[in-house]
């Protein structure tokens, strides 16, 4: 028998705390009884930050509603820690490192921008972290994220055809090509360029902008100079203001096309330009099944009016309900074990479901769910993407954004 001396017993311990230990055991936020951290990161001010306030409010109501009823894995409550982007990379990133190592969060959701879902992808897949954005970037989910990055959104090359079809139903032979240098945005004007080419139409020209320049009046002057019957814009809010405000300025009549995050952006934008800059641009933007019993009980838990249209804060409620789902069928909080089982809580086969507690009822049961939420079916792909997401154009007048049609890929 081996003796053990004290010497030998303290250098014992020492090596073994040397090990490196997967972090999510050793953490009072995952034990037993202890309250599960979910980093929830939006964009309160910036760019997108008229879309923040609501997210938060949809985060905020869905985890009431799931810890009303008794939380999950055994009556554990989910605790939301929400920061504000910025609309910004770098704090994007510096919030993701907070939530995962002080906060102790495996869950991190809201992420609205490009800038902020690609700033923090490589942080999630290293810390074992799951990260789900309403970000459109392509190259978001490109490559092995380890089952740890996922999509509440079409991704950007299916913007491009919806909208690129569109355009062919208006008529318009030749357009113009105007983008934010974004790589949400590049491959938007590709899949139109390349829709537009395909029906034999002509691209009069195509140029890439910066963002935040002083001027935009050599861009307008030369694409808008060429006379196509419409102009596709793609940016954000601050770079269209300052577009239109050249073209009116200008005296330029083609047609324009943009993304409603630039041209509504819940009103911000005829309040910048007024209604007489803004009057007939029609513009497009992923956004729920308003006619989904999904959507219609998240208008409820809004207390909003039957024809409200959101179009991320469904996405936040659609995030944080598949967390307590896949953690509630993994029978665990630790990312490596609920990523999972995201697809198999929402994917199906199973019984159809829209509600977040009665789903959680049915996975507690043993009974496979195929789940539905407020912003999509939320069917995945394995690499993160989602799959039937439709989006909604509109035309403004008279100061309003007026609604057209739905259209998917």
């Amino acid at each position: 028998m081996k003796k053990f001396t004290r010497r030998k017993v303290l250098k014992t311990l020492g090596a073994a705390a040397a090990l490196p230990i997967a972090a999510p055991y050793l953490n009072l936020a995952h034990a037993q009884g202890a309250t599960i951290p979910i980093g929830v990161a939006l964009p309160l001010t910036g760019n997108a930050g008229a879309y923040g306030p609501d997210m938060g409010e949809a985060a905020k109501r869905t985890v009431k509603v799931i810890n009303d009823a008794g939380g999950i894995l055994g009556g554990r409550k989910l605790e939301l820690f929400i920061e504000d982007s910025e609309s910004s990379a770098a704090v994007a990133a510096n919030l993701s490192q907070k939530f995962i190592n002080v906060h102790k969060a495996q869950a991190l959701v809201g992420y609205w921008g490009t800038p902020e879902g690609m700033s923090s992808r490589p942080i999630a897949i290293q810390n074992k972290a799951v990260l789900m954005v309403s970000s459109a970037a392509n190259a978001i989910t490109e490559g092995d994220t380890q089952g740890y990055v996922w999509r509440f959104q079409m991704k950007a090359t299916d913007w491009g055809i919806v909208i690129g079809r569109a355009v062919q139903r208006l008529g318009y032979k030749t357009i113009g090509l105007m983008g934010l240098q974004n790589a949400f945005v590049l491959p938007i004007m590709k899949g139109v360029e390349e829709q537009m080419k395909a029906a034999g139409r002509n691209v009069v020209d195509s140029l890439i902008y910066n963002p935040e320049q002083p001027s935009y009046r050599a861009e307008v002057e030369r694409i808008f100079g060429k006379k196509p019957e419409a102009v596709c814009c793609f940016g954000l809010l601050p770079d269209f203001v300052s577009i239109m405000k050249e073209v009116y300025r200008g005296g330029f009549d083609s047609k324009v096309i943009a993304l409603s995050i630039m041209a509504d952006a819940e009103g911000k934008f005829v309040q910048a330009v007024g209604p007489e800059v803004a009057e007939g641009i029609r513009h497009f933007q992923p956004m729920p099944d308003t006619s989904a019993p999904g959507y219609k009980r998240f208008l409820k838990l809004m207390g909003a009016p039957d024809d409200r249209v959101f179009l991320f804060p469904p996405n936040t409620h659609d995030q944080i309900a598949v967390v307590a789902m896949a953690m509630e069928k993994a029978k665990s909080p630790v990312a490596a074990e609920w990523s999972k089982q995201i697809i198999p809580v929402c994917n199906g086969p199973g019984q159809n479901v829209d509600d977040v507690v009665e789903a959680l009822k049915l996975i507690r049961a043993g009974k496979p769910t195929n789940f539905s939420g407020a912003g999509s079916t939320c069917d995945f792909t394995p690499n993160g993407d989602q799959l039937g997401r439709g989006m909604g154009q509109w035309i403004i007048k008279g100061g309003k954004s007026v609604f057209v049609e739905y259209a998917k890929p």
